[in-house]
């Protein structure tokens, strides 16, 4: 169907064409015709007006006139009116119907009598329908001189009419020859257009759309030299260059794959890495943390197995051993929560009972006794979509660098703070963990997020903990970033975590726990 379309279109358009072009061309030959009619009707015209001059008397005469008028009229049919005019100028005879052009004879006459040369000109027709003329009028005039010896000048108002119709009798003629003429080039040009451009081209796309580098691309057999031939070679090397470039291409997108899968793998075992090495820490603090409510179960126990004990006391004493060992419970459970494996899918969460329960378990594990720990929640919204194992190791990273850089002071204090802040047309949630410690120097704020960068002794840190978390934090659609309050009495450096909301987000279920401190 679309070939047909494409056949009808090219044999309408080749009409089209063919035709306008033969009817500008018949349109510049019918003005160059009607010149030439009327050239020879002012001719002849010319020739009756010296005919009339001749017999013209040189005074009076009326009825002469009027008889060399008749006689004009009868021998030709297209005069509509003549008049006569004296050496002034002045017209001294005219005949009937040249009511309307009296004024142009007047002129006329007057200048071909003053000047001695003939002049004419297209007169438009009498307005109104009390004359039968519809077309232009042809007005002659010349001046003459009788064998008297008297001058003057006469004038001929002609009809084109019968010009007009011997015209558009030949146009007639004309259309009709025009019209076979363009539909015989028409057909004949379509069927050559068909052969020389539509089927090869047809062939063209057909190949191109089911190419195979197994044959040449070439459709115009025996024609290898002309233009379709010429484009059927360059579409033959184009399809080889691209075939040849599309394999390359696939040959990059495959080791860039294997590449990002050997990345995502590194990276898998960075933030594992810094893991362990956190478990190891927070393992190593909870040990001693768990050893005392041990000692006071165990204590517990031998005073349960006194006999001298009351009822009531015996009750009291399991009551309390029982608390010990929740305690004890809990910390393991926190510690086993933060050694699950990163990387799960993510899903929404509450950032200030992660923070929470990560500053709790600072707290519970004793890492530093002098080191007091605070958390401030000013967020009405926290409600995040994260993975809730990868933000509390990004929490418990801060506040182990927090630990670290406040080491050797005999008073530490961490501090915690969560917030929401309007970015754009997005609200966000912040959370800033700040320590009273030395401080990050300026040169290094924008180089702790590297991997391996690291400040602390050697085998003292991987490097890897703060570029892990900047990782994940950007994974998620946030930033991460330090500040540093270096000199500033009191404050030491701040890691600023800055997470999108959730588009479910609303009021925050929980109340605020604003003020809340250790």
């Amino acid at each position: 169907m679309r070939v047909w379309n494409l056949k009808a279109q090219t044999i309408l358009a080749f009409f089209l064409v063919l035709g306008i072009g033969m009817l500008l061309l018949n349109a510049v030959s019918m003005q160059l015709w009607k010149r030439q009619a009327l050239s020879a009707d002012l001719d002849h015209g010319r020739s009756l007006l010296a005919a009339m001059a001749r017999n013209l008397p040189a005074v009076g005469g009326a009825e002469r006139f009027s008889t060399e008028v008749e006689q004009i009229v009868q021998s030709d049919a297209a005069v509509v009116c003549v008049a006569a005019a004296n050496a002034q100028g002045k017209i001294i005879n005219i005949s009937g119907g040249c009511e309307h052009f009296t004024k142009a004879l007047e002129g006329a006459l007057a200048n071909a009598v003053h000047s001695g040369a003939a002049n004419s000109r297209l007169l438009s027709p009498p307005p109104g329908n009390d004359s039968n003329l519809q077309n232009n009028v042809l007005l002659v005039a010349q001046p003459f001189r009788s064998p008297d010896g008297s001058r003057g000048g006469v004038a001929m108002v002609r009809s084109t009419e019968p010009i007009d119709g011997q015209l558009w009798e030949n146009e007639k003629i004309i259309l009709v020859y025009i019209l076979a003429n363009a539909v015989v080039l028409a057909v004949v040009g379509f069927f050559r257009m068909v052969k020389l451009v539509v089927r090869p081209l047809e062939r063209l796309a057909e190949q191109a759309d089911t190419y195979s580098l197994r044959h040449d691309f070439l459709p115009f057999s025996g024609r290898v030299g002309n233009e379709f031939g010429r484009l059927s070679s360059s579409l033959n090397r184009m399809i080889a260059q691209l075939e040849e470039d599309r394999g390359a291409l696939m040959q990059k997108v495959d080791s860039l794959r294997l590449a990002n899968e050997e990345l995502d793998r590194n990276r898998r075992e960075m933030v594992r890495a810094e893991k362990m090495a956190s478990i190891g820490r927070l393992a190593a603090g909870l040990a001693h943390e768990i050893g005392n409510p041990l000692g006071v179960v165990q204590g517990y126990l031998d005073l349960l197995g006194q006999g001298e004990v009351t009822s009531d006391e015996r009750k009291e004493f399991a009551r309390r051993a029982e608390q010990e060992v929740t305690r004890v419970g809990r910390l393991i459970r926190q510690l086993l929560d933060y050694a699950r494996p990163v990387e799960g899918a993510p899903a929404p969460l509450r950032v200030r009972e992660l923070l929470a329960d990560c500053l709790e378990l600072f707290r519970q594990g004793k890492v530093d006794g002098h080191i007091e720990f605070s958390f401030i929640s000013e967020a009405d919204e926290d409600l995040v979509l994260a993975d809730g194992d990868g933000l509390r190791q990004i929490f418990v990273n801060c506040l182990m660098n927090a630990v670290d850089a406040i080491g050797p002071l005999p008073k530490g204090r961490i501090l915690a703070r969560c917030f929401n802040e309007q970015e754009g047309d997005r609200r966000y949630v912040r959370v800033v963990i700040e320590d009273n410690g030395p401080g990050i120097a300026q040169e290094h704020l924008e180089s702790v997020f590297e991997p391996f960068f690291t400040t602390k002794e050697p085998g003292s840190g991987t490097g890897l903990g703060l570029a892990v978390s900047c990782s994940l934090v950007e994974k998620w659609g946030g930033r991460m970033w330090a500040e540093s309050g270096r000199g500033e009495e009191g404050r030491g450096a701040a890691i600023w975590i800055s997470l999108p909301l959730a588009p479910s987000a609303s009021g925050g279920d929980s109340p605020s726990d604003n003020g809340m401190a250790a």
